[in-house]
């Protein structure tokens, strides 16, 4: 008697377990898990497939669990990383949004990669389950699917720039080989060779000087936007959003807006020769800054592309040291320019030093202050 005493209450220990926990069992995939490269006894991963269907109970979820450092991909595509033994409840309407655009229909490939991984780890179910229930042994995560990864073709558009800024460059070395060495020959930079009469770039609105102009801006609009994508400037991140053609459109406007402030730039450094009366001073001491600009700008973007294709290093604190170099870079391009033309100039230093103050140090300072902050 007392036996079937302790029976019943046992029973209904059990029957309002089952009922706090319901959960409801229509498809065990254990038994269909495929076990990728098996015979491989050095190899570094390994992978497991399991072929789930998505199309029949619409109303149901799947219970997913697995272990720790997983990789999962469904369909082919990067689903997300588990970090830790995870168990999700998925319902089968949140995993249609993640294949949202796949032209996969009714059985879908569920692909987990983990070095040496187990597959009685592994646990797929569909079925009707409880966020209450409970299992013995195993700690149970409930998770939402991991929100979608922003796309982006910005990554795609930098390199497709790139090139074709190299192409307009190759074009450019055939048509005009020794302007092409003068301009990108860094030890000019040391020499006061611009300061000469017989000095090749004194026309400014000649056609190798504009090409040359175009191509320069096009690639340090392009280094722009791209520091604007990793540094996420709120307020410009409208020139980095988009597809391709907007990116292709918004570079081309930027680079068009880029070479419009050179030759404004170049106008206000004729009002301000006009006004000191330094003569033809001018264009060489526009060249010769360009002259820098442009060899440090080839420079970064090299860096950059290295950088953003191996990932030896952090890309964002890439880039902040690149701008912190450039600043300093272009002060000491000023600082020479100042001694060159003290040199070369029959002109008071107090008013060489306001005159380099006015054209490129003031508008520098300002600029430097907008971009970095």
């Amino acid at each position: 008697m007392k036996g079937n005493f302790y029976k019943l209450v046992l029973g209904f220990c059990f029957l309002f377990l089952a009922v706090d926990g319901f959960s409801q069992i229509l498809e065990n995939y254990d038994n269909r898990i495929e076990e990728l490269y098996p015979q491989r006894k050095a190899r570094s991963y390994s992978a497991l497939n399991i072929k789930i269907e998505i199309q029949s109970f619409p109303k149901s979820s799947f219970r997913l669990s697995f272990p720790k450092e997983s990789t999962l991909f469904l369909d082919g595509k990067l689903w997300f990383y588990a970090a830790k033994d995870t168990t999700l409840i998925v319902p089968l309407a949140e995993l249609e949004n993640v294949l949202e655009g796949s032209s996969a229909e009714g059985e879908v490939t569920l692909s987990i990669i983990k070095k040496d991984i187990n597959v009685e780890e592994v646990v797929v179910q569909k079925g009707f389950f409880d966020k209450t229930i409970d299992t013995v042994g195993e700690e149970i995560l409930y998770s939402s699917i991991p929100e979608k990864r922003e796309k982006t073709e910005f990554y795609d558009f930098f390199f497709f720039a790139l090139l074709a800024v190299l192409f307009l460059l190759a074009i450019y070395k055939m048509i005009y080989p020794l302007v092409l060495r003068l301009i990108i020959m860094p030890t000019a930079v040391f020499s006061a060779e611009d300061f000469s009469e017989s000095n090749s770039l004194q026309k400014f609105f000649s056609l190798d000087v504009i090409f040359y102009l175009l191509i320069v801006n096009m690639l340090a609009f392009l280094l722009g936007m791209m520091f604007i994508k990793v540094l996420d400037r709120e307020n410009l991140m409208v020139l980095v959003n988009g597809d391709l053609n907007q990116l292709f459109l918004n570079w081309l406007f930027g680079s068009g807006f880029l070479i419009l402030l050179a030759v404004l730039k170049f106008v206000f450094l004729r009002i301000l020769a006009f006004f000191f009366e330094l003569g033809k001073i001018v264009n060489a001491h526009f060249f010769y800054l360009f002259r820098i600009i442009s060899i440090s700008t080839f420079s970064v973007a090299f860096i950059v592309s290295f950088v953003l294709l191996n990932g030896f290093f952090e890309l964002e604190v890439t880039i902040k040291y690149l701008l912190y170099s450039f600043f300093w870079t272009y002060l000491l391009g000023v600082a020479m320019l100042f001694i060159i033309m003290s040199n070369r100039l029959p002109f008071k230093n107090y008013h060489l030093f306001v005159y380099i103050c006015s054209a490129e140090i003031v508008p520098f300072l300002i600029l430097t202050k907008v971009i970095i902050g």
